[in-house]
């Protein structure tokens, strides 16, 4: 911010981030728990949905048997043996 009065401003502001600490604390508080929040709520999902994964494979016959995920119909035609 470019004014002339920046020193005015500044004691202002540090003035009212003194006056306030325990507003402060508490808003630094939230943020933090939001934090928290959306970092687990995103780790759930995840393992959620590795644990979905892996249950899909183990239903088609288990980790011995080989699975192909999102395979376009030109490769699928390309990787089959050929009839003679």
């Amino acid at each position: 911010m470019n004014v002339k009065n920046r020193k005015c401003i500044r004691k202002l502001s540090l003035k009212s981030l003194y006056a306030n600490r325990r507003r402060n604390l508490i808003a630094i508080f939230a943020i933090a728990l939001t934090t928290l929040l959306f970092t687990s709520m995103f780790t759930i999902v995840l393992s959620l949905n590795a644990s979905y994964e892996t249950y899909q494979f183990r239903q088609v016959g288990g980790y011995a048997h080989g699975t192909f995920k999102d395979v376009s119909p030109s490769r699928r035609n390309a990787s089959l043996p050929t009839q003679r």
